[in-house]
């Protein structure tokens, strides 16, 4: 009978033939081929037919819905059927009852699924398309089903099914593969596994796959051994080579290296006179199928008592296929009873090379030999393996991953968004992006991705990913309750609040001394000062020296005393100078916020601001000129952004309580495997120090307004600026006292200099008279003595009277 999915009938007949052939000398076997479709009605009509003529065994080598059309014909008539099929294990158990004569040639079909799951955890793929093609009794949905089980008891699921109908029965298969493979939606996972596939189907697959851009870098295709069997056969070498490159594919193991299996294969191919077709599963099953019968008729012809049913379940040699020891351990249908192993091959060039193999309730290895032996060297992943567009790092299997990053953001340390001279997007930077590279290096795959800047508000970017335009979302998002409805958020990478910025009020002001008291106290101590200076007075004026004198004297010290006094008091003008001045955000006044919505949000309808009351601030440069301008009062701001506005401005601090929020996190479509991965590794991250490093390398600042030492401006040192106002003062008075002092020290000692100035003066005049007289003492000699006693020449005597200094002595008084 002939199959889509199964060896071309000239290679069954020629398995079949030879086996006879080598048989035929101790057990004569007579044969007869038959030819049904998949009509269970010509199946059943050409079984009668072939009981009728004489048959005594049938060998199915059809699908299992085939096999069971045959077997309940073999039942009316005591006929056993060797099943070549391959079953479930819940087809197995629901046929029982009405197949007694039925004997399963091949092993489950599980195996061969379980297999397949292992794979696809071994490379930590969470998410999988299957593809098949059913046949006309739909005996697929329980093979899909079994492996789906198989899928999430490895952690993986299937994320999407494309069934196709059995492609004979179809007219136009390629368009209709074309539709199918258009129609996936592009944020599904891009590891495609094909379950079950006629040559028909597989060979318009893997071409318009091709055509779709569907076997490019990180993309995986895993085939079933329907299609690696065709590997050695239907499929030409250049079909191979452009179409199905970096393919894995599992196939049945069977042991080459022996002589039994090197002499049949060469008979094979003899036989078909192709020297390039290698037995497949089935063909050397059905061999296989020819030596139990062979078996079972020299038993019986030992054992007249023997029946051939019971002959068949004596069997016990080995077979090409392995061993053929048929036991009904686990099930009442009998099947071949011993280890269930594979093959796993990579597509390369115009052939293919073996990675590793599998076997059953053991593992990977990495070389026949050892898995022969069944021993303690399995490997937890295959060998290196050439991936579809030439990827030698494993794919993540999710294609080219569309990133969306928000375009334009308040604060562009988190996220930075740049376009070169012509338009063309460069990579983005910030710590968000940072932190998704460094998770990327911690996973045990590749992703390839590109970026996608959106224009919009944060929950429209959220969105983007739920309505599945963007793959993943990237950047300071802030998790949220409402938000994780409809999307899958990571771990927190970065811890997030809200909390309230204000401008600090500086008391650096020339009259700031008079701040430590208010206007009423002020003229209290006016008043008290005056009272204070009379009562001072009064009772200094008599004992203290500093009181005598005249009345400024007497005034002036009263009022110093007292003033030195008022000032030596406990006043807290320490605390004024030392303690910027943080004053309460006033009721009903205006405060800004970055103008996401749900800040805005949380000021309305939790901490109750009116619309109008809040101005939304795109750039963290526009909160300084708020505040200058008395826009806003305060501004609310999530703590990651505080932190960089804090580092960069000194004149502002956080007050009041911070509300917590969910922090930072990136976005993924609901239930996506991705977030599950990136989060254990944002974990990872965290635990090992490479997130501290991170924001120490980005930012290294704390929810702090003291400034680093190294600022011009030092807090703990009062400048000048607050005290000049004082020192003019003082100086002032000081200077004039001074003056005043030094005005009444010249009075006082003018006088003293009056006189020994003209002392001086009268004794030069007097040195300068006596000079003079002298001169004329001696003109005297010459002249008549009437002119010295006062009278000359008739004139009257001139007496001048000198006034000398008290103690002045005439040095020629002699």
């Amino acid at each position: 009978m002939v199959n889509p999915y199964l060896p071309t009938r000239r290679e069954q007949e020629a398995a079949i033939r030879i086996a006879a052939r080598h048989f035929n000398s101790s057990s004569p076997l007579v044969l007869r081929f038959n030819e049904t479709n998949d009509d269970p009605v010509e199946t059943s009509t050409t079984a009668k037919d072939m009981i009728d003529w004489g048959a005594e065994v049938i060998i199915g080598i059809g699908t299992w819905p085939e096999v069971v059309t045959l077997a309940r014909v073999g039942n009316t008539s005591g006929v056993p059927v060797l099943s070549l099929a391959e079953t479930t294990t819940t087809t197995t158990s629901n046929s029982l009852s009405t197949m007694p004569f039925l004997v399963q040639m091949s092993y489950p079909t599980s195996d061969e699924l379980l297999c397949l799951a292992n794979i696809i955890s071994s490379y930590n793929w969470r998410r999988v398309i299957v593809i098949y093609e059913d046949d006309i009794y739909g005996s697929i949905s329980s093979i899909a089903t079994l492996f789906s089980d198989a899928l999430q008891a490895n952690g993986s699921k299937i994320d999407h099914h494309i069934a196709f109908p059995p492609m004979h029965t179809v007219s136009n298969a390629s368009e209709l593969i074309k539709q199918k493979l258009h129609n996936i939606p592009p944020q599904l996972s891009k590891v495609f596994v094909i379950l079950r596939s006629s040559p028909q189907l597989a060979n318009h697959l893997f071409m318009e796959a091709k055509e779709q851009d569907l076997m490019t870098a990180d993309h995986v295709w895993i085939v079933s051994d329907d299609i690696t069997d065709l590997l050695d056969s239907n499929f030409n070498q250049s079909f191979i080579s452009s179409y199905m490159q970096g393919v894995i594919g599992i196939r049945t193991y069977l042991n080459q290296t022996t002589t039994f299996y090197q002499n049949f294969s060469i008979d094979f191919q003899n036989n078909l006179s192709n020297n390039n077709i290698e037995p497949r599963r089935l063909v050397v099953r059905a061999y296989d199928a020819i030596h139990v019968i062979a078996n079972a008729v020299a038993a019986r012809d030992r054992n007249k008592s023997t029946t051939l049913w019971e002959g068949i379940l004596t069997s016990n040699f080995l077979g090409l296929s392995g061993f053929i020891n048929f036991s009904t351990i686990g099930t009442n249908l009998p099947q071949v009873r011993g280890f269930s192993a594979f093959r796993v091959l990579n597509v390369v060039g115009k052939s293919y090379k073996e990675i590793g193999y599998w076997s059953k309730g053991y593992g990977f290895y990495e070389d026949e030999e050892e898995m022969s032996q069944f021993g303690p060297t399995m490997v937890p992943m295959l060998r290196p393996v050439l991936w579809p567009g030439h990827m030698e790092k494993i794919p993540g299997g999710w294609g080219r991953l569309k990133i969306g990053v928000p375009n334009h953001t308040t604060f562009e340390k988190f996220v930075k968004v740049e376009y070169d001279d012509s338009g063309k997007l460069k990579e983005p930077q910030g710590f968000c992006i940072e932190v998704f590279k460094e998770i990327l290096k911690n996973l045990n795959y590749d992703l390839l991705y590109e970026w996608a800047p959106f224009n919009g508000s944060y929950d429209d970017l959220v969105n983007q990913v739920s309505l599945k335009k963007f793959d993943v979302a990237v950047g300071d998002i802030t998790i949220l309750a409402e938000r994780a409805v409809n999307v899958s958020f990571t771990v927190p990478f970065l811890s997030s609040g809200l909390s309230v910025l204000v401008p600090i009020r500086p008391n650096h002001t020339p009259w700031m001394l008079v701040r430590p008291f208010t206007k009423e106290v002020w003229f209290l101590f006016l008043a008290t000062l005056i009272y204070t200076c009379v009562v001072v007075w009064y009772l200094e004026r008599k004992d203290n020296p500093q009181f005598h004198g005249n009345w400024c004297q007497q005034l002036g010290a009263a009022l110093w005393l007292t003033f030195s006094t008022l000032f030596n008091a406990h006043a807290n003008l320490s605390s004024i100078l030392t303690v910027e001045k943080i004053e309460p955000v006033p009721e009903g006044s205006r405060v800004g916020c970055d103008g996401d919505s749900f800040v805005l949000k949380y000021l309305q309808n939790v901490l109750n601001f009116k619309a109008q009351n809040i101005m939304t601030i795109g750039k963290s440069e526009a909160y300084i000129d708020a505040f200058k301008s008395g826009n806003i009062s305060a501004a609310y701001l999530e703590t990651p952004y505080l932190r960089v506005f804090l580092s960069r401005y000194d004149k502002y601090t956080a007050i009041g309580e911070t509300y917590m929020l969910g922090g930072f996190g990136f976005v993924f479509p609901k239930g996506s495997p991705l977030a599950d991965d990136f989060s254990e590794a944002i974990l990872k991250l965290a635990q090992d120090g490479t997130f501290k490093k991170l924001q120490k390398d980005e930012f290294s600042f704390t929810l702090s307004n003291t400034p680093s030492p190294d600022n011009e401006r030092r807090k703990d040192s009062l400048s000048i600026e607050p005290f000049w106002v004082l020192f003019a003062f003082t100086g002032s008075i000081s200077t004039i006292m001074l003056i005043l002092f030094t005005r009444h020290l010249m009075l006082q000692n003018g006088r003293r200099l009056s006189n020994v100035l003209f002392g001086s003066m009268r004794r030069s005049f007097k040195m300068v008279w006596t000079m003079t007289m002298k001169q004329r003492a001696k003109e005297e000699k010459v002249f008549p003595i009437s002119s010295r006693e006062g009278t000359i020449h008739g004139q009257n005597e001139i007496t001048i009277d000198i006034n000398l200094p008290p103690n002045h002595v005439d040095d020629d008084n002699t």
